[in-house]
Order: C-alpha cells, then structure tokens, then sequence
C-alpha cells in the first residue's frame, strides 16, 4: 500500500509538471525543470507527465480501492505494469541517446525501470490455475472477432517494420514517403520518436506473432494476462506518441501535416490499428477466457480453485 501511496504522489507531481511545461502554472517545478529534468519539458515528457499524472493516477487509485476492500488488483495490476514499463523503455533510451545526454538526474528513474517489471513478474506468477473440459473449437475461420483480431495484428506487423524503418532513415521510397509525409515526427532529433519506433519492431512484433498464434489455437493460458500488459504499453506509447506528434512545442515542421488524407491515414494507424485494437484484443481475451484455459480430456475431473486450495493444504 505504501508503494501505491507514493505512487499516487508521484503522478500528482508529473501532472504539475505537464501543466508547467506548457505554460498553464508557473512557479511550482521552474527551477527543477531547468537544473534536474530539462528533458521533461519536450512534448514528450509533457506527454508522459499528463498520462502519469491522470492515467497512473487512476491506476493506483483502483489498486488501492480492490487493496482496502481485499479484492484482486492483479489484472489493473498487468496493466499498469505494462503502462509504466513501456513509459520506462522509451523515455530513458531516449535520454541517452538524445540531445540531452547522460545527467545525474538520470538516478531519479532508476526506481521506475525495476519496479514495474517485478510487479508484472509478481502477477504473472500468480496467474491461477483452472481448467476445463475438452470442448471441440471452431476454426479460426469461423470466429469472425477472432479473425478481425489476427487481420489487424498482421496489419500491424506490416506498419511496425515500415516505421521502424522510416525512423532508422532507410532511403528507400516507402520509408522515405512515410517519414517525410505521413509521420515527419519520426525525425526529431530528441530522439524519443525513433527508440519508440525501434520498441514496436523488436518487442510488439513478436507479440504480435504470439497473439496470432494464440488466437488461432486454443489453450495458450499466457493470453489473457499478456494482452493486458500489451493493452498498457499500446495506450500509454500511442497517447505520447500522438500528442508529441501534435503539440505546441514541436517544431511545426515536424507536426502531422494539415493534409485530409494524411491526418485520416495518421489516425487509422495511430488511433484504431495501434490503441483501440490492442484494448480490444484485452477485452476480448479476459471476458471470455474459456478458450485460453488449459483443456483437459473429459475423463478428467476440471481442477479448481477449491480443489486447488485443498491440495496445497
């Protein structure tokens, strides 16, 4: 519960400190902008301090709430873990290899890039155990959510390696079209951009293939817990990701140009294929988990949390 309090201290103070960068307070993290964190004051750490400062907020809300009342919190739990993880895996690189260096102030986040994942390690772990009788699934054909699902996470795959490339300066006409047209963020030189490109190739590419997977064959128990943690990066990388593209202080050279077509195709990709399908997909996997759970062969009696409980006794 401590964790959870200073947790919501924190959020508190990133909210002031969004607020601060684009000029709505005044006098509260002036000094602490300038000397410790001057990299909170891009359009991507005023992002970030908002999603913190509400997002986060909320999440150690409703944590502690299902804590007082002794209830699970593990799948609010995954999900900020997934959140706050991300946030950590774009925003440090980020720093480093940016224009603003390597600072003593680097020391303040050294909290946030272990505590999320040994939270997320800790819930996973906890993950309950049940089965169920062996039941005869449909073929993926004929799951049209389902088969929505696994054509959007294919949809995804594709935009990945062609961001991931755009961000990485690839010349050929493709990238070249999409960095300079569609998405001309992509080159600014804080950095933060491109790392969260390089994040989506490496690490949401391969989970998209292992979602598919999932999808398709039954039983993968792993679903419903890492679509929640995907669900969480997704939302918190394409909520920075989309207002830095779009905000004040960025150069207006870089801003997703004011073009009919451009915006329409900047918010398909960014908004439904890359936010609202991943919430989907975690929607979709925790309200019915019965087609990830574990079969068992019908003259086996169905483990459950009882009997479990029974037997550890």
């Amino acid at each position: 519960m401590t964790v959870l309090m200073l947790g919501t201290f924190s959020s508190v103070a990133d909210f002031l400190i969004g607020l601060e960068t684009d000029g709505l307070l005044s006098g509260f993290m002036t000094k602490y902008l300038s000397d410790g964190e001057p990299y909170l004051q891009t359009p991507h750490g005023s992002m970030i301090c908002y999603w913190d400062g509400i997002a986060h907020y909320v999440m150690y809300i409703l944590m502690l709430y299902a804590l007082s009342w002794g209830r699970s919190y593990r799948e609010v739990g995954l999900y900020w873990a997934g959140s706050i993880g991300h946030s950590m895996i774009v925003f440090i690189p980020g720093n480093v290899v940016g224009k603003f260096g390597l600072r003593t102030s680097f020391l303040l986040n050294i909290p946030y890039m272990f505590l999320p994942y040994w939270s997320m390690a800790k819930f996973l772990r906890e993950r309950p155990t049940l089965c169920v009788q062996q039941k005869k699934t449909r073929c993926i054909w004929c799951r049209p959510l389902d088969l929505l699902l696994v054509f959007c996470l294919i949809a995804a795959f594709g935009v990945a390696f062609v961001r991931g490339f755009a961000a990485l300066d690839a010349q050929d006409d493709l990238f070249k079209i999409y960095r300079v047209e569609y998405e001309p963020y992509l080159s600014d030189p804080v950095s933060y951009p491109k790392i969260q490109m390089l994040v989506y190739m490496f690490y949401y590419v391969p989970y998209y293939v292992l979602a598919i997977y999932g999808l398709v064959y039954q039983g993968n128990v792993w679903m419903p817990d890492w679509s929640l943690i995907h669900a969480g990066a997704a939302v918190q990388a394409q909520v920075s990701h989309i207002g830095a593209s779009l905000h004040s202080g960025t150069d207006p050279q870089l801003r997703v140009p004011d073009d009919t077509i451009i915006r329409s195709s900047f918010w398909l990709i960014n908004v439904v294929l890359l936010l609202i399908v991943p919430q989907l997909l975690a929607l979709r996997c925790n309200v019915n988990k019965s087609f990830f759970v574990r079969p068992v062969n019908h003259d086996e009696k169905p483990v459950t949390k009882s009997a479990m409980l029974k037997k550890n006794e």
